[in-house]
């Protein structure tokens, strides 16, 4: 069956996500657009895993490895540019991917994929893969990955528990999230007995800051507006500030706490140019409103806490859409 021509969706649990990896000789693994450290960490220890069982298997995506991330072993030599994937491919899988949409212009690759599974923790995931491996209650999908290699007998080296720290520690928000559990930290303490250095990696990630990304800060701080008696806050970054400053479109990641971290707010909004006059629209909240429902008003999605979704242009237009739909969740 190709995956462009699926009939049936099917519901596995990590017994049959382990199955199919063993099944197939040649796997592709897709990263969503602007992959964050989720979606690599997780694809890439998952692909290195596979291919220590003699598989063949490539990281692809649409977006480079933003610079933050470039210390993880093989992100140069596990990633392939989606124009350059040629053949056919026994299983395509996505890791941390909400919807399939977000692979991008990789898409078409797909109907050379014999089959798809979708492995994610995201709340508003569809289950858009012909199998899928849906757990909500993990606190990012590296905790599943995690699973998953122990589910397969792989023996995890250093390099591959690296990367599947840097997904948890990332996506947990360096375990600040409610999302957290006791199972997120014993998987943790065990990727640091592979010879994880968490210190090293949070120097890596949080400690690493570019100039134009210091300086894009300070532009997009300067735009803070609060809303409905100071339970919302907005910030903004325009196309013209990443041109004064330097930065890149990976400099932005992370800029939405900084609306939520404001004393009295309840959702941080970061609405952000894109090409085509959208405006891509990051959301965080604290504990009353959950945000992915809030996202999917606008066609995107994610967790109650962390969600995003793209609006029309211009800035002002999307932000008093999105203040509009947040102030009525309140």
């Amino acid at each position: 069956m190709e995956a462009g021509n699926k009939v049936s969706k099917l519901v596995v649990d990590v017994a049959g996500a382990a199955d199919l990896l063993r099944r197939a000789g040649r796997i592709l693994f897709f990263l969503h657009v602007g992959p964050d450290g989720d979606s690599i960490g997780s694809s890439l220890a998952v692909c290195r895993a596979v291919r220590s069982m003699g598989k063949e298997a490539w990281c692809v995506g649409v977006d480079p490895v933003p610079r933050i991330y470039r210390y993880l072993t093989g992100w140069d030599t596990l990633f392939q540019p989606w124009e350059t994937v040629a053949g056919e491919w026994d299983l395509a899988c996505f890791l941390d991917c909400g919807d399939r949409e977000r692979i991008g212009a990789a898409e078409p690759i797909l109907a050379r994929c014999r089959t798809t599974l979708n492995i994610d923790h995201h709340s508003t995931n569809t289950g858009y893969g012909e199998y899928n491996w849906l757990d909500f209650s993990a606190a990012a999908v590296g905790e599943m990955a995690y699973r998953l290699l122990n589910e397969l007998g792989v023996s995890l080296d250093r390099e591959m528990a690296e990367a599947l720290y840097t997904s948890i520690l990332t996506d947990t928000g360096q375990f600040r999230y409610e999302s957290v559990t006791p199972a997120t930290h014993r998987i943790a303490a065990a990727l640091l007995e592979c010879g994880v250095k968490p210190y090293a990696v949070a120097q890596e990630i949080f400690e690493n800051e570019t100039t134009g990304r210091v300086r894009l800060l300070a532009l997009c701080l300067n735009t803070l507006k609060l809303h409905a008696g100071g339970r919302i806050a907005t910030i903004q970054v325009t196309r013209q500030m990443l041109e004064e400053t330097g930065a890149t479109d990976g400099d932005v990641d992370g800029l939405v706490n900084y609306a939520r971290a404001v004393e009295g707010v309840e959702v941080g909004v970061l609405l952000r140019e894109v090409d085509g006059g959208k405006v891509r629209i990051n959301l965080r909240s604290r504990s009353r409103v959950d945000v992915a429902d809030l996202a999917q008003g606008f066609g995107g999605g994610g967790h109650a806490r962390a969600a995003g979704a793209t609006a029309e242009g211009p800035l002002a237009q999307a932000e008093a859409a999105v203040v509009n739909a947040a102030a009525a969740r309140l």
